[in-house]
């Protein structure tokens, strides 16, 4: 079977996870060709559609693709389905029905699990800021809605002062963290909805020797957040479990390919709030180490 794999971006630790996750599956299923062929960047939605036309053809069996975007991938995908190509979507969200199965961490309730770590870090009261990263980016928006709308339910004392996009990349997100930051320079909490923006945010509280000061919770995990874990620059990590993630996409795959019915059309998988005292917990280092 011929099978290709599209993620988000070739630039974050988050790909290195889910890609030893599909090389699993594509071990134990044998005879499958993989294909891993992504845009550089997760705020380069033109490549990434015209990587996914260039393996709409009739050899290819299937393709995993992680959306940069759930709506305007929605048609190239139906046309790769019209080809008779099986298509599973992984982490996050995309429009339509042309789609076999979604894998992805429940990020709503992902998000929530943020908002509810941050509400316990404020004691119920202050000002917080939201981080996200580009808009259309299903994934990320979730976390980002179960965040806000955990707080307006449950921490009425604590204020929302801004929810803006970052953008796709480390660099332009600590361009625009740096730039939040000076805008509400009495914020008390801080949530980063992924890894590039996780990544900005540290950079610019450290630059405005703010680090350790505001309360922030991050998404995802790579030696540099970690480190910002560890000197308490970070107060909470949410973080995923991609290896799972490519893994049941890469079965999911190779299921459909072969003409197998669907069972669950949804599959969704965990996340965790990772913390200075838990992040050396075995169960936790497990999903920490690539």
């Amino acid at each position: 079977m011929n099978i290709v794999f599209i993620p988000k971006s070739r630039d974050q630790d988050f790909w290195t996870f889910m890609r030893q996750g599909v090389d699993r599956a594509v071990r134990e299923a044998g005879q499958v060709q993989l294909t891993w062929r992504g845009p550089a960047h997760n705020d380069d939605i033109d490549s990434q559609i015209e990587i996914l036309r260039l393996y709409s053809r009739p050899d290819v069996d299937a393709i995993i693709i992680a959306p940069t975007d759930r709506s305007r991938l929605a048609d190239p995908v139906k046309q790769a389905a019209a080809l008779g190509v099986k298509v599973v979507a992984v982490d996050s969200a995309l429009d339509g029905n042309a789609h076999v199965n979604f894998v992805t961490t429940n990020n709503y309730a992902a998000g929530k699990l943020a908002a509810q770590h941050m509400s316990g870090l404020l004691n119920g009261k202050g000002t917080v800021l939201v981080q996200r990263t580009i808009a259309g980016s299903g994934s990320t928006d979730d976390r980002a809605n179960g965040f806000v709308d955990y707080l307006k339910k449950n921490a009425p004392h604590i204020t929302i002062v801004a929810d803006e996009y970052g953008g796709g990349t480390r660099g332009k997100a600590a361009r625009s963290a740096a730039l939040l930051l000076e805008k509400h320079p009495n914020v008390d909490g801080i949530f980063a909805v992924n890894e590039s923006t996780s990544d900005g945010m540290l950079r610019a509280l450290r630059q405005a020797g703010l680090g350790g000061i505001k309360k922030f919770v991050g998404f995802d995990t790579t030696d540099f957040l970690l480190d910002g874990l560890k000197k308490k620059d970070i107060h909470g990590l949410v973080v995923q479990d991609p290896r799972q993630m490519g893994y049941l996409s890469m079965k999911a795959a190779v299921a459909a390919a072969k003409g197998a019915p669907v069972k669950d059309p949804v599959i969704l998988t965990d996340a965790v709030m990772v913390t200075r005292d838990t992040y050396q917990n075995p169960e936790i280092q497990a999903l920490l180490v690539p």
